[in-house]
């Protein structure tokens, strides 16, 4: 059997990286493969944080190699694949999005309705009835926190939850700690460009004729974006002329008081949003109370807008 690479989306945040190694951990315990890890981009402050914090070694990042098999995790669209990843390698996917797929082949699917597929992988193991390591443990733990903000966001389930106890009865953190660390160091921008805030966290979504990019900064203290607010816009106003998007929306997520601030460019994106979440413009802004999920909150009324 060959070589079988585990990978996460493009613009990986910390479930999909952690989703690849544990993942890979899984195809080799479990599946006996002969398993690898891989990411498809850079790695951003809050993921260099913990895998520093844990000792552990950031995957390598993903070159083209036509003849090995793939694993997915974290994503299924096409728009999200590792660059030069052809989508008939993959075999297997392990995800928590909707399913976006047609495959031309059968393969192997794992998804379900949960705040993070670092969950999804801790209970993967207990149906196999395989122990994880204390290290594993903590890893997952924090994919967890991450995609769920510590089970405050309105993507996290009772299965996060009963995860996240059970690896904890093996890692033994005090995870009110561990989060405020985690939430530390996704805030922070020290090293960080108008680009990266822009791109660290978007993805690309076809829906009808239409290309749609959405993106996300996720931050404890929104007022540190505010001054740069300036070089986002134009930023962002580059990254969609460049990228040939149809339309392009940037969301500044408040991880505490769980609100958002949407920033407006174009009137393209001004009169979708405006009839989407039923709130007019104001300076190039448009807040959004308790809207903070683009799984959940952002997506799904986009998609029935631009369906039309």
């Amino acid at each position: 059997m060959g070589k079988v690479i585990v990978v996460g989306h493009k613009n990986p945040d910390t479930d999909s990286i952690i989703s690849s190694i544990i993942g890979a951990k899984y195809c080799k315990n479990i599946l006996k493969q002969d398993a690898v890890a891989m990411r498809a981009g850079n790695l951003n402050n809050e993921t260099k944080f913990i895998l520093d914090k844990l000792g552990v070694k950031s995957p390598t990042m993903f070159k083209r190699n036509s003849t090995v098999k793939v694993v997915l995790v974290d994503h299924n669209e096409s728009s999200q694949l590792a660059e030069g990843l052809d989508f008939s390698q993959v075999e297997r996917i392990i995800d928590h999005h909707k399913v976006q797929i047609i495959t031309e082949t059968p393969i192997a699917i794992r998804t379900e309705p949960i705040g993070s597929t670092s969950a999804l992988l801790a209970k993967l193991y207990r149906e196999a009835g395989k122990k994880i390591s204390s290290l594993e443990a903590k890893l997952l733990i924090a994919g967890i926190i991450s995609d769920t903000w510590n089970l405050t966001g309105p993507t996290a389930t009772e299965e996060d939850r009963k995860m996240l106890r059970e690896l904890n009865g093996i890692a033994k953190l005090k995870i009110n700690e561990f989060a405020k660390e985690i939430f530390a160091a996704k805030s922070s921008l020290k090293g960080i460009s108008i680009k990266t805030i822009v791109d660290g966290d978007c993805k690309d979504f076809k829906v009808g004729k239409n290309k749609l990019g959405v993106a996300l900064w996720e931050t404890t203290d929104p007022n540190s974006v505010s001054p740069q607010k300036a070089e986002i816009i134009q930023a962002l106003k580059e990254k969609k002329a460049r990228e040939k998007l149809d339309y392009l929306f940037f969301f500044v997520v408040d991880v505490i008081k769980q609100n958002s601030l949407l920033y407006i460019f174009d009137d393209e994106e001004k009169n979708v949003a405006e009839k989407v979440f039923k709130t007019k413009v104001k300076d190039k802004e448009m807040f959004l109370p308790g809207i903070v999920s683009r799984k959940k909150q952002i997506i799904p009324p986009l998609t029935i807008e631009l369906s039309k």
